[in-house]
This record gives C-alpha cells, structure tokens and sequence, in this order.
C-alpha cells in the first residue's frame, strides 16, 4: 500500500481535531468552477480554487472570502505536472481534512466563432494539451491528494465528465445527421478516457472509502459556450428534448448529491445532466 500522509490512526485523530472540511476545486476560474466553488462555501467548506489563470483564480478567492462564510484561498499553477499537483494537495490539506475534490479544469478547442474543428485539422499540440489538461491533471490530482483524504467515509471525489463521454462528438461540420456537437474528436476521447479513468478509481480507491463519481453534462450556458451564436446555438438547443441548455447551478446541484451523504452509496457512476438529451 502506499504511504499516506499520517498513519491511520494518527490520521483519524488529527481530522477529528481539525473540523473544518476542506474542498479543491480545478478549472475554479472557470463558469462552472466558480458557482461550484461559491456553493461549496455555503456548504461549510474552506475552498481551494485551482487554475492557470492566476488572475482569475485569485478573484474568485476574494470573492468568496467576501461572502463572510470563512478564508478561502487560491492556488494558480501547471496542473498538467505532478510537482503543481503535490504542491495543491498538501496546500489544502494543510487547511483541515482534504474531504471533497471536484475536477472542473478542462479545454476544448474549437474552430473559429466557437465552431467545431474537424480532426484533420487538430494539430498534435492540441491533441496533447487536450489529453494532457482534460484527462492527465485530474488523474495526477487524484493520486497526490487522497493520501490526505479521510477514511471515514466521508471523502469524495467528482470529476466533470461530458455527454460526449458515452456520445462522442458529431461529423464534419455541415453534417446533416445527428447529434450536432462543436466539440473535437480530442475533447470527446479525453472525457471518454476520463470516464473509464473514474470508474477504475472508484474501484482502487474503495478500500480507503473514498468515493469517486462523475458528472456529464450536455450542453452548459457557461462562457465557454459564449462564442456559439445565431442558427448554430438554436441548432444546438433544439437537439434537447427540454429545449435548453443547462445552468451552472443545475450541474452544482449533480455535485452537491454526489458529495453529500445522501450519495453514501453512490461510487463509480456518472451522473447524466442533459435535460434528456442521452437517455438510458
């Protein structure tokens, strides 16, 4: 077994000391990030928000320290290494229990005005930085930050996944066949490995309890998603049976579930939030 930051019983009298659970959130500067991070705080947590956008990662820590609920704190940095990564982990931990990791980070490329860039005009960076942010970061977060997880069932760790997870993405642009998606064939194979990656976690981190869930939304009105205007967003919309796109919030709520423990017996799933776009 590998070493944990404390010997168990150490451990579990320390985080029984200490109270204040503790929550990390990547991809934190982000739309969806940063509603998660706000609603993390009105939860109880002391959040860690993680992005390369040092700019936007710090802001979104003063606002949150604004709410009046507590001190939150920012942690900006290359989370595609394992170095940035350790550096996260025992930051937070240092805060209290490391109890909730929620990977929010993720990129997309797109053509121009936010369309879908075809696979043969992917370029090999692309393809790795997509692979490397999308499905490398939250592998390499997971493996430093469950040594100062607790045991005691009450940790969790989510990972937004996408419905292209299961659905891939759609043909050439100017396809007239469904489904419709402006995502790349990198973006779609990243979160399809992402998924798989999240079932095998929920079964390797069992033994020390620590639950491991994903949530796949369809489409979100996140800025990611602001580039897409006029026939192409309608286009879009239409393709969902609820006629919308979803809100941040309504993939917060998913999270919330799944870290609460109502979800105390909910490990290796994928939470479908896509106004019934892909059903079972």
């Amino acid at each position: 077994m590998p070493e944990r930051a404390a010997t168990q019983e150490a451990k579990e009298q320390d985080v029984a000391g200490r109270g204040e659970r503790v929550a990390v959130v990547t991809g934190g500067a982000g739309g969806i990030g940063r509603l998660l991070a706000r609603r993390l705080v009105e939860l109880g947590y002391r959040v860690v928000v993680a992005d390369a956008n040092e700019a936007g990662v710090q802001k979104v820590a003063v606002e949150l320290s604004s709410l009046g609920k507590g001190e939150h704190h920012w942690f900006a940095g290359d989370l595609t290494g394992t170095d940035a990564n350790r550096r996260l982990a025992e930051q937070a931990a240092s805060y209290g229990p490391l109890t909730v990791l929620v990977n929010a980070v993720g990129i997309s490329p797109k053509g121009d005005n936010g369309r879908k860039k075809p696979f043969y005009d992917l370029s090999e960076e692309e393809w790795d930085l997509t692979m490397a942010v999308n499905l490398k970061a939250p592998f390499l977060l997971v493996k430093e930050a469950f040594r100062y997880m607790p045991t005691d069932g009450s940790a969790s760790v989510v990972n937004l996944l996408s419905i292209t997870s299961k659905l891939g993405t759609g043909g050439l642009p100017g396809a007239d066949f469904p489904p419709y998606l402006p995502s790349s064939v990198a973006y779609a194979a990243s979160k399809g490995a992402l998924q798989n990656l999240t079932a095998s976690l929920s079964r390797e981190l069992a033994g020390f309890r620590i639950r491991v869930n994903g949530v796949a939304p369809g489409f979100v009105a996140t800025p990611m998603m602001a580039a897409v205007q006029g026939e192409d967003f309608h286009r879009m919309a239409r393709q969902v049976p609820m006629g919308r796109f979803a809100g941040p919030h309504e993939v917060a709520d998913a999270i919330e579930f799944l870290i609460s423990d109502k979800a105390s017996y909910v490990n290796g799933t994928s939470l479908d939030v896509n106004g019934g776009w892909l059903t079972c």
